[in-house]
């Protein structure tokens, strides 16, 4: 948060009305150095490729906790085993 009143604490990113806390009415502000408010109003918005990115990494994640949590596993059929009775002319 870019404006902090160091009396009360209230935080707010724009700036107070009147340069004073609108919570308390102190004029003991904290404000952040240019710098920072320079990137607060340079913060480019994301591209059509980052977005695209992250949409596919988020499809990734949750098919993968669908994979490994959600999908119930196939159940596994053993073999019935047949009661057959051997003929004579069977080679080992």
């Amino acid at each position: 948060m870019p404006y902090l009143c160091k009396d009360c604490g209230n935080k707010s990113s724009q700036k107070f009305p009147q340069g004073k806390c609108p919570a308390c009415g102190s004029f003991n502000i904290k404000t952040p150095p240019k710098s920072t408010r320079q990137a607060i109003k340079e913060k480019e918005p994301k591209t059509l490729i980052e977005i695209a990115i992250m949409c596919i990494l988020w499809a990734v994640l949750g098919y993968g906790f669908w994979q490994n949590f959600v999908k119930e596993p196939a159940p596994i059929s053993a073999p019935i085993p047949s009661k057959s009775v051997p003929t004579e002319n069977t080679d080992f």
